[in-house]
């Protein structure tokens, strides 16, 4: 339907390829008012004992983490035009069975993988793959007998990157980091070497890591491990 409000929604998984679905999904009550993105990075802040001031020395990127708030309502504020807004049909449960979806979706350990699920939420153009870091719910209005009736979670998520895509989004090229290179059609490994360490000569440790009989015969398509190479103890 044109111009219908896309509504935030989240589908857990059990595995960090996100092929295999736990088969819980949450779709939010009430869209968030904002959403906080955050970057970080990492530097080490030791310094040698006397001295009064130190140079931050890059560590790492930490994954970004993304923070939203839920709001949770069986008080009948939101079910006022449950035709015009299907998803406002979840505001006739009770908050506690609409803040148990969400855990199971989100936080819940599952049996199979020993683990709480990978989360893929999706709302509009944010696509973001992700974990749950930290669920925090706030009880806001109650029955007379002490049924909460309105509640807010604020949910913490981690970004979630597989090791193969991480690798081909940050283009590592540094010869102190480990390599897996794919043999193109007339590649020789003392020229892999040279793309790798900048240093042709070091094709034999390579030759050696990998077992190669013969180094000089390679098969377009074959896969190549170069480890880090200290090239200053090979002078």
């Amino acid at each position: 339907m044109l111009g219908e409000l896309a509504k935030m929604k989240l589908t857990g998984y059990q595995d960090v390829g996100f092929t295999k679905r736990t088969g819980d999904e949450y779709t939010a009550l009430v869209n968030p008012e904002t959403y906080t993105l955050n970057y970080e990075i990492q530097s080490n802040q030791e310094q040698a004992s006397g001295t009064s001031a130190n140079q931050p020395t890059f560590n790492r990127i930490s994954p970004r983490k993304l923070d939203f708030e839920f709001l949770f309502d069986s008080t009948g504020a939101l079910t006022q035009d449950v035709i015009v807004n299907p998803f406002a049909a979840a505001a006739n449960q009770g908050v506690w069975e609409q803040v148990e979806q969400l855990k199971k979706t989100v936080f819940n350990f599952i049996g199979q993988t020993h683990q709480p699920p990978y989360v893929e939420l999706a709302w509009g153009k944010l696509i973001f793959k992700c974990k749950a870091e930290k669920v925090s719910i706030t009880y806001k209005l109650f029955k007379p007998d002490g049924t909460p009736i309105r509640a807010v979670a604020k949910v913490s998520f981690i970004e979630v990157i597989p090791d193969d895509t991480r690798v081909r989004k940050e283009k590592t090229e540094s010869p102190d980091l480990t390599h897996v290179r794919t043999v193109q059609e007339g590649d020789t490994l003392p020229m892999m070497c040279y793309r790798i360490y900048g240093d042709s000569a070091l094709y034999w440790e390579v030759a050696h890591v990998n077992k190669l009989l013969n180094f000089r015969k390679l098969t377009t398509g074959q896969r190549l491990f170069f480890p880090p190479i200290d090239k200053e103890s090979k002078l």
